[in-house]
């Protein structure tokens, strides 16, 4: 039986005896008696160099006397910049502990002259005084004050005049300073106003666990003797050369990076050899063309080994189309019947409408079935009589054209529109007839000087568009009051340059300068088109060009910054003669005074 442990002395150690790391074998620790003293342990986050500074972060001594008062149960705010009273503290957690707080005592090491502080570890030190340190227990640590919280995003508002105002009048609650703090009114739109940040940026104050971990489809390899990553998901490459219809030229082989094709598997080799039978017959091949015309334990290679017989055009005339290694078809007009024609079918609609399925003919349009994800036709394999009675007579360019091809813009825009509203007929369940559409077909046909003309205007016109948006935004970016100063000046400039000559008719005088002249209680005076100023500074252009049943209009306009006016102006258009909905003079407009 081993020997029963000596019974604990009747009296009890003191607190401040020297500990003894080293005891003989088989001995016992020495008993020392614990104080019943309770204590709170506040765990800041900081590095503690100045200990009043550490209390004023914690909200001064004022909050830690009211956390000791409530044995923690109480919270206390962290803020690393105390004097800021717009910065979001951190809030702390208390939790039950069992711990002991130690006071050690070790003797003063006297340092050399010119020698540093001494920055070593507690347990260094009280390595180094091995013997000479004594250690008392001041108490136990019943509950711990933590900041576990993330510290939310941070604004500096130090250079805020209106802050320091705030802090310095309102932060003191005195009741004196709260009634007499005032901020002076603005209005000013030019003079940079300060942003006062909220009073969170953020709600998260766990952080989240993210469970990091290498992407497994990811290994490591070696390429060329140097290390290399290797996506083994990765989906493989076709490789297919694809040429934009500004290019002049078009690739004659394949890549000379590809694998040779003796080093290719059977089954690849069967579908090179299918590809070039049919690239044989026919030159140019849609994709969905092609995948029509072979077995089906072959249809997933096609666009692997496309690389080795043909190249795609990724826009123009021939987009999405295969074309056989060293064949331009911009060079021949007789490849105009290949050229493609795309369209969006909506697949909703398509329920109602007969469907094709994917079959041998999908690539095909008869202008009787739909097919439901198709859209993407060669002229080729239209097969509708009415449109391949325009495919076949329409005239040819002298020179192929990037966007049309070898057809005119006006061929192309019958062909697209027919049979845009075919598909939407069989999309709706309907039968389209050929009767329907000769209004397109009777649409008067351009030739290349004509088409050269409509586009040339059509560029001006649309750099015009341009011009003006571009003034339309860069004058809506200047203050109010100097855009209001401009108009004034170009108002000043058109009444300078449209003055009338002295001999001007009385009854039109009248009418302009809005007095009791003819039509003047219909339409509230003043000349149309000019500009009216209402209240907030807000702009309405009554425009001679918005016509209701041959009377003027008004143009909409946006809420008036007093709220009597808001949306729509009104039209002057709604009112017999001698009404006015305004409020007083001659005007017309709803919900305040008159013109």
């Amino acid at each position: 039986m081993p020997p029963e442990p000596k019974p604990p002395p009747t009296h009890p150690l003191p607190s401040t005896a020297p500990l003894q790391p080293h005891l003989p074998r088989n001995s016992h620790a020495p008993w020392h008696t614990l104080p019943a003293r309770k204590l709170i342990s506040i765990e800041h986050p900081g590095v503690i160099k100045n200990v009043d500074r550490a209390i004023e972060t914690l909200g001064g001594s004022k909050a830690l006397k009211k956390l000791a008062e409530t044995n923690a149960a109480t919270t206390i705010d962290l803020r690393f910049r105390p004097e800021d009273i717009m910065q979001p503290p951190i809030q702390s957690k208390s939790v039950d502990t069992n711990n002991l707080l130690l006071k050690i005592r070790i003797p003063k090491r006297r340092r050399a002259k010119g020698e540093g502080v001494d920055q070593r570890s507690v347990l260094e030190k009280l390595r180094d005084a091995e013997g000479s340190y004594t250690v008392e227990t001041v108490g136990t640590i019943a509950r711990t004050v933590r900041f576990r919280d993330m510290a939310n995003y941070q604004f500096n508002t130090s250079d805020m005049e209106i802050v320091r105002r705030v802090g310095a009048e309102l932060g003191g609650l005195e009741y004196e300073k709260i009634k007499n703090f005032d901020i002076p009114p603005t209005r000013s739109l030019v003079d940079p106003h300060p942003i006062l940040p909220p009073p969170s940026f953020s709600n998260t104050t766990m952080q989240h666990n993210y469970h990091y971990r290498q992407n497994p489809a990811i290994k490591k390899t070696l390429v060329a003797g140097k290390p290399a990553l290797l996506n083994l998901q990765a989906a493989p490459k076709t490789l297919t050369p694809m040429v934009h219809i500004s290019s002049p030229t078009v690739p004659l082989r394949p890549p000379d990076s590809l694998r040779p094709y003796d080093l290719l598997d059977r089954t690849n080799k069967q579908c090179i050899d299918h590809l070039r039978k049919l690239f044989a017959e026919r030159p140019i091949w849609t994709r969905r063309a092609l995948f029509n015309h072979f077995p089906k334990h072959l249809q997933s290679l096609v666009r692997f080994s496309m690389v080795h017989v043909a190249y795609m055009w990724r826009a123009g005339p021939w987009r999405d189309t295969c074309v056989v290694y060293g064949l331009d078809p911009r060079a021949d007009a007789k490849y105009r019947v290949y050229q493609a024609v795309f369209f969006q079918v909506d697949t909703e609609k398509t329920a109602k409408g007969r469907e094709m399925a994917r079959t041998g003919a999908s690539h095909i349009f008869d202008g009787k079935n739909l097919v439901r994800d198709g859209r993407c036709f060669q002229l080729c394999d239209v097969t509708d009589p009415l449109l391949k009675g325009v495919i076949e007579g329409a005239r040819v360019r002298s020179k192929c054209d990037p966007m049309d091809g070898w057809y005119h813009a006006s061929t192309m825009s019958k062909i697209k529109t027919i049979m845009r509203l075919k598909i939407r007929a069989l999309a709706d369940g309907q039968k389209p007839a050929d009767a329907d559409y000769v209004d397109v077909l009777e649409q008067e046909s351009e030739d290349e000087d004509q088409e050269a003309a409509r586009k040339l205007r059509e560029q001006v016109e649309r750099q015009e568009r341009n011009k003006r948006r571009l003034e339309q935004r860069a004058r809506m970016a200047q203050p109010a009051t100097i855009r209001a100063g401009e108009e004034e000046e170009e108002e000043e400039e058109e009444e300078e340059e449209e003055e009338e000559p002295e001999e001007e008719d009385e009854e039109e005088e009248e009418y302009e300068e809005g007095g009791d002249g003819e039509g003047d209680e219909e339409y509230g005076g003043g000349e149309w088109g000019q500009e009216l100023n209402f209240m907030g500074g807000m702009e309405g252009v009554i425009d001679p060009m918005l016509l209701n049943e041959g009377r003027p209009g008004v143009m909409p306009m946006t809420s008036v910054s007093d709220g009597r006016v808001q949306g729509v102006v009104g039209d002057l258009l709604g009112q017999e003669e001698g009404e006015s909905s305004g409020g007083g003079g001659n005007g017309a407009f709803w919900g305040g005074g008159g013109v």
